[in-house]
């Protein structure tokens, strides 16, 4: 297989409210373009290092801190996976998916009332700005049963309708020429194809495939400003 290679490195961000099905399509993502050649990372957030465990422990016993206090781990368990994952993986000039992002940031603490242009200000100071967000939308009772039943998994304490369905409608107002909102509620192929689309959209003027590769790549995305929320 031809090995194919990227001008530069280029994240995408998978996102949603839990059980919209960020970690099956980020994987089924990351399978279809190795298939296709290309070098890809892909990473989860909250990691499995120090300040991520401290957030998995929260959705397991109990949210205890102050929303700021909350939202401090997620930057600090950001800031750790930017210098040690997605950093040296965009240098090197590589596809890299990540299953949550700062926009979950957003939309979660933002739905506890936390100030979201504090949010985005803290996290794009450091971390990259991503080529593609993907939001996944289903609504909360869709998400909550997906869980309960196709994960056979019980809600944590980030999982709760009411707050979740806050959580969506912040998630529903960001704007950016790079936000992407698809409708996950059909089936996960239909989802998937949808995904593909876009992504190679954005690959396409970045790779160095031939001409009969590139035919496979539709419209060339252009990456815009940082982003901002609707009124």
């Amino acid at each position: 297989m031809k090995k194919y290679k990227l001008k530069k490195g280029i994240l995408i961000a998978i996102e949603g409210i839990d059980g919209a099905g960020k970690t099956t399509q980020a994987i089924r993502l990351r399978d279809h373009f190795t298939q296709k050649g290309f070098d890809v990372n892909t990473f989860k957030e909250p990691t499995d290092g120090e300040y991520g465990q401290q957030i998995r422990t929260l959705s397991r016993f109990g949210r205890h801190l102050s929303p700021k206090d909350e939202f401090e781990l997620f930057l600090n368990d950001r800031i750790e996976d930017c210098r040690m994952n997605l950093g040296p993986a965009l240098t090197k000039n590589k596809l890299v998916l990540m299953d949550r992002y700062y926009f979950s940031n957003i939309a979660y603490q933002g739905a506890l009332d936390l100030d979201m242009k504090y949010i985005i200000e803290r996290n794009e100071a450091v971390a990259p700005i991503p080529e593609l967000v993907i939001i996944l939308d289903v609504a909360a009772k869709i998400g909550l049963s997906r869980i309960l039943h196709s994960r056979k998994e019980e809600h944590n304490h980030f999982e709760r309708e009411e707050y979740l369905d806050k959580v969506r409608k912040l998630f529903r107002k960001m704007e950016a020429p790079y936000i992407q909102i698809i409708d996950a509620t059909s089936d996960e192929d239909t989802v998937f194809s949808k995904l593909k689309n876009i992504c190679q959209s954005i690959i396409a003027p970045y790779s160095s495939e031939d001409d009969s590769q590139i035919d496979l790549f539709e419209a060339i995305w252009q990456k815009g400003n940082a982003i901002h929320l609707k009124n």
